[in-house]
């Protein structure tokens, strides 16, 4: 009886690494997966695997354990969601690379509260932004500002307007119904599924005439490269202290809505061109608006 135990509790034989593994793991997805996920999440994971020390495919405890103590956070637990697929794949019957998941009960530690305060860029900085993402346009003669403030001028997310049309124009408002994911490419629907008429105002109509019309797609530039670039911007701005937080994309998003709203926008009109719900923008942006100064008491 002892020697049996000792056998059926002896540790796994792999004759794979962990990269070796992660590979094969590849290699059969690919035949289903796009070519953007494979350049994108899938590379991401390719490389930090490769930097993982723990290359035994069978500790995979210590993988994830290895892998949670990176950063950035939010880039090491989507890397382990992808390594928790892996070992369930390794572990099926019909692979049986590993004949058990040695991760089927890892618990992953709750992930980091975020901060969910709706950051507005003040009025006195937007111009600092745009300028900062004009001043340098080597990149294909792309001016990411012309981007940017269509983003602000509209509210529409960074996809949705990568995904934009010539032909979705229609007078004096556009059509919102796709978007251009990292993942993903091109996709035919919104993030909420559903398509929107959003008004254009003077500002966002002369940026479209300004607009070369050397394709069908509006904005053809890489979102990659737009998102990479104005993160690089804020941080210098930011360094240099000339603007409050180190502002994203999408907060441009953010003032757009704010905007409306204190321009006496109903809350339900706002919603529904900013593609969101009634309650979604009074639980977000109702109190956020107006730049309110504390007073001393």
């Amino acid at each position: 009886m002892p020697e049996l135990y000792r056998a059926e509790s002896a540790a796994p034989v792999c004759d794979y690494t962990l990269s070796q593994a992660w590979q094969l793991f590849v290699d059969e997805r690919s035949v289903s997966l796009c070519a953007t996920s494979l350049t994108s999440d899938y590379t991401q994971v390719t490389k930090w695997l490769a930097r993982c020390p723990v290359q035994d495919f069978t500790q995979g405890r210590q993988v994830l354990t290895w892998l949670l103590k990176q950063e950035p956070v939010q880039s090491a637990r989507r890397v382990c969601m992808y390594v928790r697929s892996l070992y369930r794949w390794a572990s099926a019957e019909d692979v049986a690379i590993l004949p058990r998941n040695p991760v089927a009960n890892f618990r992953m530690p709750k992930a980091p509260q975020k901060d969910h305060e709706v950051v507005v860029i003040p009025r006195e900085e937007i111009a600092l932004v745009l300028v900062a993402l004009e001043s340098k346009q080597t990149y294909k003669a792309v001016n990411w500002s012309l981007f940017a403030e269509f983003m602000l001028q509209t509210a529409m997310r960074t996809g949705e307007t990568r995904a934009l049309k010539w032909s979705d124009i229609d007078g004096d408002r556009i059509l919102v119904h796709s978007n251009y994911t990292l993942t993903h490419g091109h996709k035919d629907s919104t993030k909420t599924n559903k398509k929107r008429w959003v008004p254009l105002n003077c500002r966002a109509k002369e940026i479209l005439e300004d607009l070369p019309r050397s394709s069908d797609y509006i904005f053809p530039w890489n979102r990659l490269a737009f998102q990479s670039y104005f993160i690089k911007r804020m941080k210098k701005l930011h360094e240099a202290g000339l603007i409050k937080h180190r502002y994203r994309p999408y907060d441009l998003r953010h003032v757009a809505i704010s905007r409306w709203l204190e321009a006496g926008i109903p809350i339900t009109q706002a919603a529904s061109w900013a593609g969101n719900t009634a309650q979604m923008i009074w639980k977000h942006y109702a109190n956020s608006t107006t730049e309110y100064e504390m007073p001393v008491l």
